[in-house]
């Protein structure tokens, strides 16, 4: 496999190397699974606010179809946990989450659906993101992690990781891509029963907490449905 990373080992090579003998170059080794979990740890754990564009898509395997993709934009704060994603595609949508309770507004029905965030996790999916981003200390702990090996993902060198659920869960298995710059995931196919859910997170910006009011929405002025 071509390493996304050679380019830069050989810049480096280079700088120190220079005017020495020409030599050939080890390839620099592949991290293992216990290396990219407990980088995804430490940086699960110094995670503190996150902003970053967002994607995802949901497909039907029993029926065939893939539903549009909704892409937009996300702000998340770890502890407490907050949640905000600006949807600019297909439609314009908001979602909010702040503690457990989860609101969900679409200006094209008029209408703010509140409730908690598993039943608007449903309605968009990419709340399951929260699996991984604020659960990365206990991963061994819920999972049993797979090794995939490397790929490139927004340009960038990652390793793919397949997590299995050691308890029952509303999901059969998680694969997840573990950026090697930033040791966060920034792709993850959630596998349920007939259905998988890809989702994308693109120009990623670690920052302190996100002031508590970036993540309030108003839905006075739409019809409210609470469920």
């Amino acid at each position: 496999m071509k390493r996304p990373y050679f380019a830069f080992a050989l810049l480096a090579l280079l700088a120190l190397a220079w005017g020495a003998p020409r030599a050939t170059a080890a390839p620099a080794a592949a991290p293992d699974l216990n290396t990219v979990v407990s980088n995804l740890q430490a940086a699960g754990g110094r995670l503190a606010g996150l902003s970053a564009n967002v994607s995802h898509w949901k497909f039907n395997e029993q029926l065939g179809i893939k539903e549009p993709t909704q892409s937009g934009t996300i702000l998340f704060n770890k502890a407490p946990r907050r949640l905000r994603i600006n949807y600019t595609q297909p439609q314009a949508k908001t979602v909010s989450v702040i503690g457990d309770e989860a609101v969900l507004i679409e200006p094209s029905l008029n209408q703010a659906f509140v409730s908690n965030t598993s039943r608007v996790a449903a309605r968009t999916s990419t709340t399951n993101l929260l699996t991984v981003l604020t659960s990365a200390s206990q991963l061994q702990k819920n999972f049993n992690a797979e090794y995939n090996g490397e790929e490139v993902v927004n340009g960038q060198a990652a390793t793919k990781i397949t997590l299995r659920p050691k308890t029952p869960s509303n999901y059969q298995r998680i694969e997840i891509w573990v950026d090697h710059r930033l040791w966060l995931p920034v792709k993850q196919v959630v596998y349920s029963k007939g259905e998988r859910t890809t989702i994308t997170l693109s120009n990623i910006n670690l920052s302190r907490a996100i002031p508590e009011s970036s993540f309030k929405v108003d839905y006075s002025k739409y019809k409210v449905v609470r469920g």
